[in-house]
């Protein structure tokens, strides 16, 4: 895939899951460690969109800390909050392989969270080429 359609696909993707959230935020039916799934699916999307824009590399990892650094080292601005994000992490794996206990979060605080890092990364991405 070519890096231009790979950013988009990549920030549409996170979107997704992140809609898939919204949609069932305070459905008892669904586990909330299911959602946190879902956020952490979508940021590490909108982080690897970041990335792909900027023609930077990256491998096939879930720890959001990492592709933090990654954007950071490529200097990719990021907002202040985004390390809360990191924890998220563990729903990426341990939860995907059913060795997550009852840990949870806050999953409304992450999901407003998430949905203003979404306009962030729209912004950073979309935003007209200078020069």
């Amino acid at each position: 895939m070519k890096a231009k359609e790979e950013y988009r696909a990549l920030f549409e993707l996170g979107c997704a899951d992140l809609k898939l959230v919204e949609k069932n935020l305070g459905d008892g039916d669904i586990r909330e460690q299911l959602l946190l799934f879902h956020l952490q699916q979508a940021v590490e999307k909108f982080l690897k969109s970041l990335l792909s824009k900027q023609g930077v590399r990256f491998q096939k990892i879930h720890d959001l800390g990492q592709l933090i650094e990654l954007c950071e080292g490529n200097t990719i601005e990021l907002p202040d909050y985004v390390e809360e994000f990191i924890n998220l992490t563990p729903f990426a794996t341990e939860f995907r392989y059913g060795l997550m206990g009852d840990e949870t979060l806050d999953v409304q605080y992450y999901c407003q969270k998430v949905l203003g890092f979404r306009e962030f990364v729209g912004t950073k991405i979309f935003e007209p080429l200078k020069g």
